[in-house]
């Protein structure tokens, strides 16, 4: 069952959201077979905060139910799949380190949007310098405002250029998600929002020690190395998460 193919198929609700029950190795190997393939795939990883704006969020809802592959992302969501399958969470730094990884032998070539102004370069030379032999076709800083359709199809046009056959996105949740389907239709490669993963590959900010990770209690970390811009996300989104799982999970119950 640690087949790609087969644990694709696995999947359970969270939220009202169907999440992918794979393993970080299953869900890294399943992207790099679609940037090999050129394939267009719609790809969110979805951690308590994300699944905790769906009921209020129609705009973000919809994103993640037209998605190809919404991956567990953080502990509490990764260990309501484990019946299903799922083997730790998810993590976007993770993730992208281990593409990074897998896609040297094939020459997978990567295109990098998001960050503050310089965070896209610095995260190009961490991953240069995990995964000698990467191909960073490009990277760009995006606006701090919405981008505009015909700013959006100038940004496809240039990754195309690239030849880019995978794009990470990080400009935040839910901005982000909104990005993947818009992007999405334009390209020919997935297309994964990381958020914070531009951050802690550029040095930019630090990650949890390793001995946090899947324990469910890396926001601590992230929390007291950014209080003021983390603290409603974690202090607030993490009760509405609880409050929005077991309300869904006790409609499905009934409907069975």
């Amino acid at each position: 069952m640690d087949s790609v193919s087969d644990a694709r198929r696995a999947t359970y609700r969270v939220c009202g959201i169907e999440i992918s029950a794979m393993s970080p190795a299953t869900a890294a190997a399943s992207l790099v077979n679609a940037a090999r393939e050129r394939r267009a795939m719609q790809v969110h990883l979805c951690n308590a905060y994300t699944l905790s704006l769906v009921d209020s969020d129609p705009k973000l809802r919809s994103a993640l139910l037209q998605s190809d592959l919404n991956l567990p992302d953080g502990a509490p969501v990764a260990r309501l799949g484990k019946r299903k399958g799922t083997r730790g969470p998810v993590r976007g730094p993770g993730l992208v380190g281990d593409v990074a990884t897998l896609g040297v032998t094939s020459e997978l070539r990567h295109f990098l949007y998001g960050g503050k102004r310089g965070v896209a370069g610095l995260m190009s030379a961490g991953l240069e310098a995990h995964a000698p032999g990467i191909k960073v076709v490009g990277h760009e800083t995006p606006p701090f405002r919405p981008v505009t359709d015909v700013e959006l199809a100038s940004l496809a046009q240039r990754i195309e250029l690239s030849g880019a056959d995978i794009v990470w996105i990080g400009v935040g949740t839910p901005n982000q998600d909104y990005l993947v389907p818009r992007l999405a239709q334009l390209l020919r490669s997935p297309v994964v929002p990381v958020g914070a993963a531009f951050d802690f590959w550029s040095g930019a900010v630090s990650e949890a020690p390793k001995w946090l990770h899947g324990s469910g209690f890396e926001w601590l970390h992230r929390l007291a190395s950014e209080p003021r811009r983390l603290w409603r996300r974690y202090l607030i989104g993490n009760p509405r998460f609880v409050v929005s799982a077991l309300r869904h999970a006790r409609k499905e119950a009934k409907r069975e």
